[in-house]
C-alpha cells in the first residue's frame, strides 16, 4: 500500500473524479479540501494530529510535512534521533491507518477520533517488532 501511494496511485476522490465518476473531490475525513494523496496523508487536519504523535513518539521535536517529497527526504533521513528501519516502519503503519480510516469514514460511516488510532498504530508497530525480535536491527526497538 505505501509504494501505491508513494506512485500516487491509491483512488483518491481527487483522482476517481477524473476518471468520470460524479463522486464528489471532497475529503472524506475533513470534508473541505479536494481528496489527495499529499492533503489526506499529510495536510489533513486529523493527519496533521496523527503525525504530530508519532514524530513524537519517534523522539523528535513535533512538526509537520508539506509536501510528498520533504516526507520522502524525512523518511530517508540519517540521523541520530531514530533509525531509518523504525522510521520506514512506523510510516507503513501510519499511512496503512490513515488510509484505513478513510475507507471505513467512505465505506462505513463510521469514524474513529485520531487518539484511537495513534494507539491503533503503536498497536500495529509493537506487533512487528515482536515478529521479528530474533533479527539483530530488530532487537532494540522496542526500547525505541
Amino acid at each position: 500500500m505505501m509504494w501505491l501511494a508513494h506512485l500516487d496511485r491509491l483512488p483518491t476522490r481527487a483522482r476517481t473524479s477524473t476518471w468520470g465518476d460524479q463522486t464528489l473531490d471532497k475529503c472524506c475525513i475533513c470534508n473541505t479540501y479536494r481528496e489527495t494523496r499529499d492533503h489526506l496523508f499529510l495536510r489533513c487536519g486529523y493527519s496533521e494530529q496523527i503525525w504530530l504523535f508519532v514524530t513524537k513518539r519517534l523522539g523528535y521535536n513535533q512538526f509537520l510535512f508539506h509536501t510528498w517529497t520533504a516526507f520522502m527526504d524525512w523518511l530517508e533521513l540519517k540521523d541520530k534521533v531514530s533509525s531509518t528501519t523504525l522510521r520506514c516502519l512506523v510510516v507503513q503503519a501510519t499511512v496503512y491507518s490513515i488510509w484505513w480510516e478513510r475507507n471505513n469514514r467512505l465505506h462505513n460511516s463510521v469514524s474513529t477520533p485520531a487518539t484511537v488510532t495513534c494507539k491503533k498504530i503503536d498497536r500495529l508497530v509493537r506487533n512487528a517488532i515482536l515478529a521479528r525480535k530474533e533479527q539483530k536491527k530488530f532487537r532494540n526497538f522496542m526500547l525505541l
